[in-house]
């Protein structure tokens, strides 16, 4: 808001708007004060008098007029017959707000109305009981404005919660709220509006009827912005930096109101600047129809009925109509002004083009964070790495002795969704009986085609997945158990041990917080009392190690203004803002080009040596997994295919690349053949990837044929045996005519242990593998 009045000397017509805006509102304060008369105060002898302010050398002056026909009420102005308008001069005793007795005026022309020896003033003339028409609108703003924003409040809290509710927990949730919304859409507003109204008491009071109508008003006008905002919130809950908030442990309520509502602000906005003034309307139409404010209140709407009632009124006396222009500058001050306001806090608008509105502030050069093994800020003390005699690591230490249990520790992990195909309940396996473990400083690659289970099975890890997922197995982490953990039970992992980075690093953050805001927000989840200069200082400390310079200068930018692989540097930095042990990088390098890949791979690898953290890698290129990974599992159809060492897989790909090539003649894919044991589906991977120095003119890409299993419709036996070169009868299982859960569960190939520490799934080389 510092430089929201810069950015409107841009927006010429947002800013007049803003100024009537706030002198309505101004003047709506100071009613009594403004006002030169009360609105029931009436001069008998002077109905329907013209407006008579007069602008003289002498200054601005009240001009008598006499009536010359009393039957339509027609004046003369009495020549040199003026009274003074006195400022700040008292008048007639009025309390201010109700609490402050006062009496003096902003204007007036005498202490008293009908005062002997005075003569009133009649800014914009009086009505037909003699009443200041200038005074009772001024009067009547504060039940014409105010009912459009209390009105507004409710309404848009109410869509708010409903709506937000909805979208964010769906379900029965989502049904019930749409349903009640349903109800009020069904019949239109104003008739909703009326019928409501008409079972009300006729004989309510002013302050009673405010009330009612304001409650009205409000009940009618939350379901169309609720179901706008629940489909909004409902795709917005998708978002990876709404994931990222949930690995933190924010609470659902703090999510919804802080990170999902703000990036429907600039609809929140426009819908607030249509709200105000269609209320206003609404207001001014019920009691334009007799079934809003009664006297002795007074509002816009209210004068409107009283004073307009006949074409023959309106001709004669047209200042009568001053009421409608105030509705009317309303209506356009919000129009404009929430034009203005929505783009201004849109981040990607702030800006234009051509135009520099506001000055950067550079920041004053600070000197950066060194970090020095055991005395920085963020020091952690490297791995120790043991080494073989060829050189090679072996299994890391803890203490000068070996570390008995894994740092993580998956067993049989299962996964399963239930979802709606037509009318047909489908239970989706998602993940079936998954295993494997991880070592401290090591790190682990899952490769696999999209819907292989390889994001499923590690957002399980930390608990992120939906809850209507049903999670079976174990998930032991430094051996305790943490699978289907209450939700505080986690937060004392997720961040602080387990951290991770998504595939899209543009859609992984919050785009209206800047970089400061989210390393504030994640360091005070782990230090509460943490200052911001100290949280930046650490930012800054840890976007240099991830290989960003000048970080501090950067922490003000919103994320729109990183590339991809700024942005992935930024998650990486996040994830060890906490000091997490094992980071879970779920494709990473997909959305960036081949060079930033490898930057991105270089810095995974140093982190590795030098915090000793360890990395699940998903990826769908195989090639990249083996140059990363000291281990590499295979997944397809929610099933662990193969695993073993990234060596034995360098070992494949390089039989791949000198063997026969994989031609597609006649239809069929062909499998190189080779003596290096290897899954067939591995095999499809390593084929299907392109090597340098070949050319679409000599050999044409492979693509492995056929799609993926369906997770909702497995195959017995094993899921790629209907796309595998080398499926026998055996390989489709003992009862290939059966689709289902449970004879696929039975059928599916077992994983057998082979030389080297690999397992593999595959009937076709069960004659080689040692149970």
């Amino acid at each position: 808001m510092k430089r929201f009045l810069n950015y409107l000397k841009a927006r010429p017509l947002g800013l007049v708007s803003l100024i009537v805006i706030l002198f309505l509102y101004l003047v709506m304060i100071f009613a009594e004060f403004v006002a030169p008369y009360k609105p029931t105060t009436t001069f008998g002898s002077m109905t329907y008098h013209p407006p008579n302010l007069h602008i003289g050398s002498e200054g601005p002056a009240a001009q008598e007029a006499r009536v010359i026909n009393s039957v339509n009420w027609k004046y003369a102005r009495v020549r040199g017959a003026y009274h003074g308008v006195r400022f700040l001069a008292r008048g007639e005793p009025y309390k201010l707000w109700g609490l402050i007795p006062a009496e003096r005026h902003l204007f007036t022309t005498g202490p008293a109305a009908g005062l002997s020896g005075t003569y009133p003033i009649f800014i914009l003339g009086a009505d037909h009981l003699g009443r200041d028409l200038f005074s009772r609108i001024v009067y009547g703003s504060r039940i014409s404005l105010t009912i459009g924003f209390i009105a507004t409040a409710i309404s848009l809290f109410l869509s708010m919660l409903l709506g937000g509710l909805s979208g964010f927990f769906g379900g029965l949730t989502d049904w019930t709220v749409m349903r009640f919304s349903e109800f009020f859409m069904l019949i239109p507003g104003l008739y909703l509006i009326l019928f409501l109204r008409s079972l009300l008491s006729s004989t309510m009071d002013s302050g009673q009827s405010y009330m009612m109508i304001t409650i009205i008003l409000s009940l009618v006008g939350w379901p169309g912005s609720a179901r706008t905002i629940r489909g909004m919130v409902h795709a917005i809950k998708r978002e990876e930096f709404v994931m990222n908030a949930h690995l933190e442990m924010i609470p659902s309520p703090v999510i919804i109101l802080g990170h999902i509502i703000p990036q429907i602000a600039s609809l929140l906005i426009v819908s607030i600047a249509l709200s105000v003034p269609g209320f206003i309307m609404t207001e001014t139409t019920l009691s334009y129809l007799g079934l809003g404010i009664v006297d002795p209140a007074v509002s816009w709407g209210s004068l409107i009925r009283r004073d307009i009632s006949t074409i023959s009124n309106l001709r004669n006396f047209p200042w009568l109509l001053s009421p409608v222009w105030a509705l009317l500058a309303v209506t356009l001050g919000f129009n404009f002004l929430g034009d203005a306001l929505r783009d201004y806090y849109d981040p990607y608008h702030t800006v234009f083009r051509g135009r520099r509105l506001f000055k950067r502030r550079t920041p004053k050069d600070e000197s950066a964070v060194a970090l020095h093994t055991g005395t920085g800020i963020l020091a952690r003390e490297p791995a120790v790495q043991n080494t073989g005699p060829d050189g090679s690591e072996t299994a890391p230490q803890h203490n000068g002795a070996p570390i008995s249990a894994p740092l993580l520790a998956v067993k049989d992990l299962s996964v399963s969704f239930t979802v709606l195909r037509g009318n047909e309940a489908v239970s989706v396996q998602a993940v079936r009986g998954v295993s494997f473990t991880l070592e401290r400083g090591e790190i682990l690659g899952i490769v696999g085609e999209s819907g292989s289970g390889k994001s499923v099975t590690t957002q399980a890890i930390p608990g992120l997945l939906p809850e209507s997922a049903v999670v079976n197995g174990s998930i032991k982490y430094e051996g305790e158990e943490i699978i289907n953990l209450e939700t505080e039970k986690l937060r004392s992992y997720r961040g602080r041990k387990i951290g991770m980075i998504f595939q899209e690093p543009g859609r992984s953050y919050d785009p209206l917080q800047n970089m400061g805001s989210v390393f504030l927000e994640t360091f005070r989840n782990s230090d509460p009392a943490i200052t911001r200069e100290a949280a930046l200082k650490k930012a800054a400390a840890l976007l240099n190690e991830t290989g960003l310079p000048n970080g501090r200068e950067r922490l003000s930018n919103f994320p729109h203004q990183f590339s991809g692989g700024q942005l992935q540097r930024i998650g990486i930095a996040l994830a060890l803002a906490q000091s997490c042990e094992l980071l879970i990088a779920d494709e990473p390098t997909t959305a960036l080009d081949v060079t930033i890949q490898a930057q991105i791979v270089d810095l995974l690898k140093t982190l590795r040596k030098t915090r000793r953290i360890s990395i699940i890698f998903i990826s769908h290129d195989i090639d990249l997994v083996a140059d990363i990974s000291d281990r590499i599992m295979v997944m397809y159809g929610g099933l662990v295919m193969e695993s073993g060492p990234s060596k034995a897989f360098t070992a494949a790909a390089q039989v791949v690349a000198t063997g026969p090539a994989n031609a597609v003649t006649d239809g069929t894919h062909r499998a190189p053949s080779s003596d290096v044991v290897s899954h067939p589906y591995t095999k499809a991977l390593l084929a299907a990837s392109p090597r340098f120095g070949t050319h679409y003119s000599g050999t044409r890409l492979i693509s492995i044929p056929g799609k993926v299993s369906d997770p909702a419709r497995p195959e017995p036996g094993c899921p790629f045996a209907p796309r595998c070169p080398e499926a026998q009868h055996s390989c489709a299982g003992n009862s290939p005519t059966k689709v289902g859960v449970a004879s696929c569960a039975q059928d599916i190939p077992s994983l057998r242990s082979l030389l080297g520490d690999r397992v593999i799934r595959c009937v076709l080389h069960s004659e080689k593998a040692g149970v």
